[in-house]
């Protein structure tokens, strides 16, 4: 049974699941390309629902969007357009990156369209003594009080004292300063970005907690199994959450808090005013998406990952061991599919392949171990490699081996968009004979003018020590 580290219990526990499993994944503000920060997220939380896929659940996954914020409005003002213009324009560059990494599609609810649900959960928790109003110019701000709930603290495990250190939104009208914002009146800058919204507390706009507690609950219902996002998000953004749900149902809301580590950049965490950003649209420029994915997964996920073009290589070059493995198992069943190459008797490559099974799953219940999976992958590839090179597999144990190796990668989110090497007709074939002969007899230039030929026809022939094969081009 798979075991994950849970904030909440500071523990790895084993996750008891129903058969459909609800999981909600904070998502960008809207307001900036997104970085390979976010993409880390966003790819260890589509491994997870890959593999309690792989496992025999079904997986609700919600990641929702910030389209409303302090960010938002401000890049708004700056550049003269509404707050709708820019975040609109955000997530769509977000979606475009992310496909490219292969995660796939989730329900991606917005802040903006659940305004009405955000004021109800906030009149609900003025009505029950969680959170109060404070007069301002163009209206009332509400903030949730924090002493009211009496294990808020329990997520992030910071004492009394760490969390009176962390001054959110300091404000002298605040009967404690640990007290978040729930709504926040206009301001002028709210009006200019048109980033405001009617509630009976004046126009204004949702504090950034409040929005994941009404979307979770609305999307998944209270309580839900897991809530992931970076480490960066447990306090206080999702001590917070915590404690809205906790006050507004009575029910504690998340059954597995689970967070990722950062990725560095030359040992610092990225960050703005150290002009250390990557973004994702820029390593894509050079990588393709799916060896950024690899190198996403390439450390615990609970662990820092440090971005250098010299880990990238090494990522890519193990990327694409793999692939061609993969590609020299099918092209080996092609061979023999098409006639140009008897089946063998040894069935050591299944026997590989079963081990893999065993060994990656061990890895992936151990708290979602993707460099142990990755080191499980690549000692098949190995053997594989070897048994290939000795020539006497069986067709049924080829075959075995390349579903496993498949559907494997693509639990980790890998050649998601490979192609077969066709199995041939018997003119191909028998131009493929022709050719071998030429060899032999060291006719190379009529043996080149085959391969050219077949080459048009849209197949690349490959040289192997146990003869011809190919691939398409």
């Amino acid at each position: 049974m798979m075991k994950v580290y849970n904030t909440l219990t500071k523990q790895k526990e084993e996750l008891k699941l129903e058969k459909t499993v609800r999981m909600y994944v904070c998502g960008i503000t809207a307001y900036d390309y997104s970085h390979i920060g976010h993409a880390r997220c966003a790819v260890v939380f589509d491994t997870l629902r890959r593999y309690l896929e792989y496992s025999g659940h079904s997986v609700r996954l919600v990641q929702n969007f910030t389209d409303v914020d302090d960010k938002i409005v401000r890049r708004a003002v700056k550049e003269g357009k509404s707050f709708r213009e820019i975040s609109d324009y955000f997530i769509s560059c977000y979606k475009e990156d992310i496909k490219k990494l292969n995660v796939r599609e989730s329900i991606n609810p917005r802040v903006t369209e659940n305004i009405d649900e955000i004021i109800s959960a906030i009149s609900k928790l003025i009505e029950k003594g969680y959170a109060y109003t404070v007069e301002r110019e163009m209206g009332q701000d509400v903030y949730f009080h924090v002493p009211a709930l009496e294990s808020y603290g329990r997520l992030s495990g910071f004492s009394l004292e760490e969390l009176n250190r962390h001054r959110i939104e300091p404000d002298p009208k605040k009967k404690d300063v640990k007290d978040f914002a729930l709504w926040k009146a206009a301001k002028e800058e709210d009006i200019r970005a048109k980033a405001v919204f009617d509630s009976p507390w004046g126009k204004g706009r949702p504090g950034w907690h409040i929005e994941c507690s009404v979307m979770a609950m609305k999307y998944l219902g209270i309580p839900f199994d897991i809530h992931g996002g970076g480490k960066d998000l447990i306090f206080p953004h999702h001590e917070n959450e915590r404690a809205q749900s906790l006050a507004l149902t009575g029910v504690e809301p998340v059954r597995y808090w689970v967070h990722n580590d950062f990725v560095r950049i030359r040992g610092e965490k990225m960050s703005k005013s150290l002009g250390n950003i990557v973004r994702i649209r820029d390593v894509l420029e050079k990588y393709d998406g799916e060896v950024l994915r690899y190198f996403l997964l390439s450390a615990h996920y609970r662990t820092a990952l440090d971005f250098s073009e010299e880990a990238m290589e090494k990522c890519r070059r193990a990327y694409e061991y793999l692939r061609n493995t993969l590609e020299a198992i099918d092209m080996e069943i092609a061979a023999i599919k098409s006639g140009v190459y008897p089946s063998g008797e040894s069935v050591e490559m299944a026997e590989e392949a079963s081990a893999l099974e065993a060994s990656f799953v061990r890895a992936m219940d151990d708290d979602l171990n993707t460099p142990l999976a990755f080191a499980a992958l690549h000692t098949f590839a190995n053997s594989a490699n070897r048994i290939l090179k000795e020539g006497n597999s069986s067709l049924s144990s080829l075959e075995r081996a390349f579903d496993v190796m498949k559907t494997l990668c693509g639990v980790l989110g890998l050649f998601e968009n490979y192609a077969r090497v066709p199995v041939l007709g018997s003119a191909i074939v028998d131009r493929i004979k022709e050719r071998e002969q030429c060899r032999k007899e060291r006719d190379f230039e009529r043996a080149d003018k085959i391969r050219d030929e077949l080459r048009e026809k849209g197949y690349q022939l490959v040289d192997t020590p146990r003869g011809t094969r190919w691939r398409v081009v």
